[in-house]
């Protein structure tokens, strides 16, 4: 076995070997990960079964074996793109039903069936042997009409991926950059290693797309590792954080603004990025001229008024909550509720029940309400309490002749 043959050999073993380690990694920590580590371990093991049958076929030394180790490679790349797009599509949040994941399945199916039986149809290869020139274990193949439906479903699945991961880019936090970068390169170097092989620029007979996956998978392992990848998946996170119609606030330990919603610029326009990392009582002064009315610690549980410009009074309730304990800190969430109108209704239906529609005084119902809470009063104090009736002689003689209004 050469050396230039040796280098290939363990390239691939050393990919095979760090997409075992990820899957095992994600298999014992898939309680923390939730339905994301299923797709993701998914994945892996369609790469892993890719990777060491590419691995053993570098090895063989007769065209069955060859054979035998191609067909063990398409158990497991064909499904390997659309597992992957499946598995991306879950992280930003997209809901994968089984009307989108079961096509996916049907191509990649038909190209392990149709390598399998190759031989009999010729659809997958035209022609499939040793180079005439290099001998084994290099390939000359001669690509037929089934190959290139697959490369082009293979292509598509992977351009998808990354195409979907790049519309999200703007509205991804830089803090959590680093995971699309991850997940950007994971699609892009295996499809790139593609193309130059489907080009010719790539040594003859030698698939490099399993050589690749050594440096995709050293990302994966970071990414897990330094930016909690599947723990918090931020692109997932963002969608349903900026889908709540209340006003949300995120504070650290020290009660900085980490982060607010898209609703918080809706019910406080003057609120923008420049206030990340600011104490919120400051920012709350910026905000409404007025300190915050409450003492900023969990389970607030009140009512405020806010001016919005135009002098537009608003009324918010306000809640607090306290976040899961996140590397060794604890943070905050201020929830803010637009309850204006609800208030104006309470506050109209109130009137009606104790106001006179007429005269615009206590009705009966609240005199007798006050002056319950006056007597209680009065008791729990021990002092004396007193009630004056006021009647006016013949004010229903008033009434009868001038009207109820002329007074």
């Amino acid at each position: 076995m050469n050396t230039e043959l040796t280098a290939y050999i363990t390239l691939v073993c050393t990919s095979s070997v760090l997409i075992i380690y990820l899957c095992l990694y994600v298999f014992m920590k898939r309680h923390k990960f939730k339905n994301i580590a299923n797709w993701f371990i998914l994945y892996s093991l369609s790469i892993t079964i890719y990777c060491i049958g590419s691995a053993f076929g570098l090895m063989s030394t007769t065209l069955q074996e060859m054979k035998f180790w191609t067909i063990v490679q398409y158990i497991g790349m064909p499904v390997s793109s659309p597992l992957g797009l499946l598995f991306i599509m879950h992280y930003l949040g997209i809901k994968i039903t089984k009307r989108k994941w079961i096509p996916l399945i049907i191509i990649p199916f038909i190209s392990l069936v149709m390598v399998v039986t190759n031989d009999f149809h010729h659809l997958h290869y035209r022609v499939y042997a040793f180079d005439s020139v290099l001998g084994a274990p290099f390939v000359h193949q001669e690509i037929g009409i089934w190959y290139m439906i697959h490369g082009m479903f293979t292509f598509a699945c992977m351009f998808i991926a990354f195409f979907l991961l790049i519309s999200h880019w703007k509205e991804t936090a830089k803090v959590y950059r680093p995971q699309l970068i991850a997940l950007l390169f994971g699609q892009l170097v295996p499809m790139l290693t593609a193309f130059i092989y489907l080009i010719g620029l790539t040594p003859p007979g030698i698939d490099p797309v399993p050589m690749s996956l050594w440096l995709t998978s050293l990302l994966y392992v970071w990414a897990i590792s330094s930016s909690r990848l599947f723990s918090i998946i931020p692109i997932a996170k963002d969608a349903i954080f900026n889908s709540i119609d209340d006003g949300v606030i995120v504070l650290d330990d020290s009660y900085r603004i980490i982060e607010f919603n898209q609703a918080c610029e809706s019910l406080f326009p003057n609120i923008n990025k420049s206030m990340l990392g600011e104490n919120f009582t400051k920012v709350w002064s910026q905000l409404s001229s007025n300190p915050f009315p409450y003492n900023i610690e969990p389970n607030i549980h009140g009512e405020l008024r806010y001016k919005k410009l135009g002098n537009e009074n608003k009324i918010y309730q306000v809640r607090s909550t306290k976040m899961q304990k996140t590397n060794n800190s604890n943070g905050l969430l201020l929830l803010f509720s637009d309850i204006t109108e609800v208030k104006e209704l309470q506050e109209k239906l109130e009137h009606q029940a104790y106001y006179d529609d007429l005269t615009q005084i206590y009705n009966r119902r609240a005199f007798f309400e006050q002056c319950q809470q006056s007597l209680d009063a009065s008791m729990k104090s021990a002092i004396p309490f007193s009630v004056i009736l006021i009647d006016i002689d013949y004010f229903k003689k008033v009434n009868d002749t001038y009207g109820h209004l002329c007074w």
